[in-house]
């Protein structure tokens, strides 16, 4: 008994000391609702001759297929190559600087349906400031066929890649006529 009245006696001096109660320890304050809104990831892919414009990630997450237009326009035959450039742009609306690596993410694939032509066909892959450069043979010379180039892309800037597709001077006359498929694999990351 003497214990409890001890720790009574403890208890009550110790709020006096404190000045205060357990419903000042115990508030609440209300606030209002915010918004939160997510940032787009965006980037476009564009044809520059044709002026085709479609994003990089279609709406169902899957990603997109471009066929880019050559210059100069026509057949693609030994010893005169065909050249083309992809425009990647970085739309997005994402808060601070959000700067992007383009690159080149696998070396081209080639697809003849059975006939061999894409065993004759040689692509070349490299970065440039503007897609007015594709068609610059010079551009190439010092460019392997292994090569993955990338580049930088700022917010709200863009990037080209461009490609030259040639035909082997040794490929037959028996494939002339025939059709080739290429495919370029294109990876973005943020920096």
């Amino acid at each position: 008994m003497k214990a409890a009245g001890l720790m009574l006696v403890a208890v009550i001096l110790g709020l006096l000391a404190v000045q205060g109660s357990y419903a000042l320890w115990n508030t609440a304050a209300s606030a209002s609702m915010g918004t939160v809104t997510a940032a787009d990831f965006r980037v476009t892919l564009g044809d520059a001759p044709s002026g085709t414009v479609t994003d990089m990630t279609l709406p169902n997450g899957t990603a997109a297929s471009l066929s880019l237009s050559t210059t100069p326009a026509g057949t693609l035959v030994p010893g005169r190559p065909v050249y083309a450039g992809v425009q990647l742009g970085n739309v997005t609306n994402a808060g601070g600087a959000f700067t992007l690596r383009a690159a080149v993410a696998s070396g081209p694939t080639a697809t003849d349906g059975g006939s061999g032509l894409a065993g004759y066909l040689t692509v070349k892959s490299v970065a440039a400031t503007s897609a007015s450069q594709c068609s610059d043979a010079s551009l190439y010379t010092s460019v392997l066929p292994t090569d993955l180039p990338s580049t930088t892309i700022a917010k709200g800037a863009s990037g080209v890649f461009c490609f030259q597709a040639a035909l082997d001077p040794a490929t037959p006359a028996s494939l002339s006529g025939t059709t080739a498929g290429i495919s370029i694999p294109l990876s973005v990351t943020q920096l």
